[in-house]
């Protein structure tokens, strides 16, 4: 039989990650990436995701009739029956309603599905990744912001309206700090790398000493969502042992924690699967979170729950759309 394929995209907060996928292997045969732009209107973005999706296939060498769906994951809600994203806080305000489904199924001729990125990310950890041999786990993804899925008896839980699993907008501090969605108190606003940086960067502009100032002598804190100060370079100051990175990931991991812990006292999961940007680059992050977690989760939850990485790394949301789009016909 002829190999088959999927074009699966993780549109990020940062960038368009465009692969495609041996949907019998769940390997990666090509990819093609973008960044984004929070001020893009919508347009722009359907440009943009053309270019990706157009981009990866060419560098596959596959041929079309073998392109079998198109799936992307998006940092937002969706609805995923029209496949409509109908807001992304790390994206402008213009960009909401978008039919990104129709877009593609009609540029591209194959069926196309959306969903919320991390619902895909947990399509491909249950299929090839860190939840392939269990039925029942939550994910939790940290980068721009901090999304999450729940997988069910090896059902992807999506809720009534399509947002299950946003673990990014409990609530860890009643009356808190602004989230991005516009809610008060949400872990995303304390546990996301645009959470970390703006910690980051109020400190330093108050004065404080940190190697941060070496390996990064020109930040700038207008940089799009919270990539001032990326992912390899918190890990290089934690490294390093600078004081205040580590301080302010230790208390982005208590919040993280504190999170967790709500889902596993909530849900009572066999497995909670870490992944994101941050949780890969920084080692901290992941073992504070799971201190914390198993601290404050109920003794019957915390002793039969098992908290590991995510297998896929970059291309768990890949694999996942690739897998959904082409479930989509």
């Amino acid at each position: 039989m002829a190999r088959q394929y999927g074009v699966g995209v993780d549109f990020g907060g940062t960038k368009l990650l465009g692969g495609v996928v041996d949907l019998a292997t769940g390997e990666v045969i090509a990819t093609a990436k973008k960044k984004t732009d929070p001020s893009e209107g919508p347009k722009a973005v359907l440009d943009r995701l053309d270019e990706v999706v157009s981009s990866a296939i060419k560098s596959a060498g596959v041929k079309p009739s073998t392109i079998k769906g198109i799936g992307v994951g998006i940092a937002g809600q969706v609805d995923a029956a029209a496949g409509v994203m109908l807001a992304a806080p790390n994206l402008s305000a213009s960009v909401v309603n978008l039919p990104i489904a129709t877009f593609l199924r009609e540029k591209f001729d194959v069926p196309s599905a959306l969903r919320n990125d991390v619902q895909i990310a947990a399509a491909g950890e249950m299929a090839f990744g860190a939840g392939r041999d269990c039925p029942s786990f939550v994910c939790c993804f940290v980068g721009t912001g901090v999304g999450g899925a729940v997988v069910q008896n090896g059902i992807l839980l999506t809720g009534a309206g399509g947002s299950a699993g946003e673990i990014g907008h409990l609530v860890v501090d009643a009356g808190g700090r602004l989230c991005g969605c516009g809610g008060h108190g949400h872990l995303e606003a304390y546990s996301s790398r645009t959470a970390i940086t703006k910690s980051l960067l109020g400190d330093l502009k108050r004065g404080r000493p940190s190697i941060l100032r070496e390996l990064l002598p020109e930040i700038s804190p207008d940089a799009p969502g919270g990539t001032a100060i990326r992912s390899g370079i918190l890990a290089k100051a934690v490294d390093a042992d600078d004081e205040l990175t580590v301080e302010t990931i230790h208390e982005a991991g208590r919040y993280l924690g504190l999170g967790l812990a709500s889902v596993l006292n909530l849900l009572n999961p066999a497995r909670i699967v870490l992944g994101g940007g941050v949780i890969e680059a920084v080692d901290l992050l992941f073992d504070v979170a799971t201190n914390h977690c198993l601290r404050e989760a109920l003794p019957t939850a915390a002793n039969s729950v098992e908290i590991v990485r995510a297998e896929l790394g970059d291309y768990s949301g890949v694999v996942g759309a690739a897998l959904i789009g082409a479930s989509a016909g």
